[in-house]
């Protein structure tokens, strides 16, 4: 009898396991950092976020104050969010021309440079594709510095306000200029 429990216990195991693999969210596939996992080797950490449509769904309603809607919102127009940072222990870990093969990919499809910063030991780009009715539809970052190197690419239909909405709710600072305007607007209404 004991041996019938054990063997039924272990087929319910394998069973709820079988269903739980079956349910896992598969990995939002990003062709434009595919091979990007290479940096990974003698990084001291590596982050990766990935969150597909699902998952930005959840993420969203973390992003809901009571009445305001907006992290829902925010989260029903993207696609996804992808990040890759790579952080090293010493400088040189990491090759100078490989990220350029990343940054390559971004000068044609569509893609338009916002900030392309150059400095003796550190670079970032910002690039987006807009969509046809003027809001963006994809947003990249390249960030290289001497022990640090991140990749961000959002994918959805963002306005310019919705990205600033997108940072605060999240605790991410926008630039100044624009913070200013949005003070402006709250002082007029």
């Amino acid at each position: 009898m004991t041996r019938m429990r054990a063997a039924t216990a272990v087929a319910l195991l394998f069973l709820a396991v079988g269903s739980l693999r079956a349910m896992e969210p598969l990995q939002q596939k990003d062709d434009l950092f595919a091979g990007a996992d290479k940096f990974s080797q003698g990084a001291k950490s590596t982050t990766e976020v990935n969150l597909d449509k699902n998952m930005l769904g959840l993420m969203g309603k973390f992003g809901d104050e009571g009445e305001d809607k907006s992290g829902s919102e925010l989260a029903k127009r993207m696609d996804f969010v992808i990040v890759r940072s790579y952080e090293y222990a010493v400088e040189g870990q990491y090759n100078m021309a490989d990220v350029e093969q990343f940054r390559k990919r971004l000068q044609d499809g569509g893609w338009s440079h916002v900030v392309k910063e150059r400095s003796e030991r550190e670079s970032t780009d910002v690039c987006v594709k807009l969509g046809p009715n003027g809001e963006f539809s994809e947003l990249v970052v390249i960030s290289a510095e001497p022990r640090e190197l991140t990749f961000v690419h959002l994918k959805g239909h963002m306005s310019a306000e919705d990205l600033m909405r997108m940072s605060t709710h999240y605790g991410v600072q926008g630039p100044p200029k624009m913070k200013d305007k949005e003070k402006d607007k709250e002082k007029m209404k």
